[in-house]
């Protein structure tokens, strides 16, 4: 995690999470780098088929801890992959095509058929293209009807079970969409007891100092 880096991506938060509380977790969309995410290097290299297959494994057993070994998606979400390198396409692409379709029927949302990535290459903030051989994520089912600022807001207010933890965690850790400013000021006006914990007084700042400077 030290070694990660800020990059624009095309996420939101529109997919409803029934283990929390039916609110709302973050899914993508594609053509919409309005957001910004955390890029982090994998543990190892990965130079061949079985450390590609290693390395989305891994990353869908820490998106779904009590998934079957082996499992890469399941019918809520998937890791898709995206190769960047010519040397990356030739080495792993064909491979990790016929690899995703075994395990699965068909993507899902910004995952096609073949466990590509459609997603444009994500940017670093000021500094271009990322320079990186092979992209994973774990890709969501969204909502079929994306939700607005106030209604992901909402389910946060509706619940008092500490999912809001959700989103001010991920403001604190630079994990942002463009709804953010407007999600928090719903929250405010609306005063929930549990903006009071110290836990949230970071995310709190930026937010507050955000909203100051939209006004």
């Amino acid at each position: 995690m030290n070694a990660s880096i800020p990059v624009r991506a095309p996420i939101y938060y529109g997919r409803k999470s029934a283990s929390r509380g039916n609110t709302y977790t973050m899914t993508f969309r594609r053509n919409d780098p309005s957001g910004m995410a955390a890029l982090v290097p994998c543990q190892r290299e990965i130079e061949t088929i079985d450390d590609l297959k290693d390395e989305v494994e891994a990353l869908w057993k820490a998106e779904a801890p009590n998934s079957q070994s082996g499992a890469i998606g399941s019918g809520w979400g998937c890791v898709g992959a995206l190769l960047g390198s010519d040397e990356a396409r030739e080495a792993l692409a064909q491979a990790w095509n016929t690899h995703f379709r075994t395990r699965r029927t068909e993507g899902l949302s910004i995952v096609n058929a073949d466990g590509n990535l459609d997603i444009k290459w994500p940017e670093v903030a000021s500094k271009g293209a990322a320079d990186i051989d092979v992209l994973l994520a774990t890709s969501t089912k969204p909502a079929t009807v994306p939700p607005g600022a106030n209604s992901v807001a909402d389910a946060w207010l509706g619940q008092n079970d500490g999912f809001e933890r959700y989103f001010l965690e991920n403001v604190r850790h630079g994990i942002r969409t463009s709804d953010d400013v407007e999600i928090w000021r719903r929250l405010e006006e609306r005063t929930p007891d549990w903006l009071k914990s110290d836990d949230y007084a970071q995310a709190i700042e930026i937010l507050r100092t955000e909203a100051a400077d939209h006004q």
